[in-house]
């Protein structure tokens, strides 16, 4: 395989500190996003931020840790929407588990790359919202919902998508641990001021 998974004993007391942080402030950044679906301040257009959250931190982890933390994503949007638990959940680990497979192995971390997955767990959680909420259904006014609702809110979670990339990227700029030989663009420095790069 191209990449490897350092084990615990492999990284240092500062190193698992660093980790730790670092996940608490992803579970601080979720519980925010989930405040403010609920909050619904842009009324129609209120961005879904924890699909691009979750496209986010896909980008720079393994596939174990982004696949749980897409499914906390998925499940708090299914809270926030009062969807079956565990319909939004179940679209947003298949991409991010793609996301992270293809980081890995084929493609860079970079602002592009994270915009069209981004677009694509987007597109996916919101077609099938359309389709399973609301044509299997037969839901009246369907096409009204769909104008008035569902791509303003799509469009607004994809516009918002680069504020919440350059977060995650500042985070784990700062916090990294390098336990995963992921390419990147824009690469921290090392200790000894060295940069990594693609064996």
């Amino acid at each position: 395989m191209k990449y490897r998974i350092a084990g615990a004993e492999e990284l240092s007391r500062t190193e698992k500190r660093y980790r730790f942080a670092k996940w608490c402030i992803f579970a601080l950044m979720l519980i925010f996003s989930y405040v403010m679906m609920r909050v619904g301040i842009f009324g129609a257009w209120q961005p879904v931020l924890l699909i691009p959250l979750a496209a986010a931190v896909a980008m720079y982890e393994e596939e174990l840790p982004s696949c749980i933390f897409a499914l906390f994503c998925g499940l708090m949007t299914d809270i926030a929407f009062d969807f079956v638990f565990g319909f939004s959940a179940v679209w947003l680990m298949a991409v991010c588990v793609a996301a992270s497979l293809l980081v890995r192995n084929l493609i860079r971390v970079n602002f592009f790359n994270y915009c069209v997955v981004a677009a694509i767990a987007i597109l996916l959680e919101f077609s099938m919202d359309w389709l399973f909420n609301i044509v299997i259904w037969n839901i009246p006014k369907g096409e009204h919902i769909l104008f008035a609702s569902i791509i303003p809110t799509a469009a607004a979670t994809f516009i918002f998508s680069p504020a919440v990339y350059w977060l995650v990227r500042t985070v784990e700029n700062r916090l990294r641990t390098d336990d995963v030989n992921a390419v990147y663009d824009e690469p921290a420095a090392d200790d000894d001021g060295e940069q990594g790069e693609e064996t």
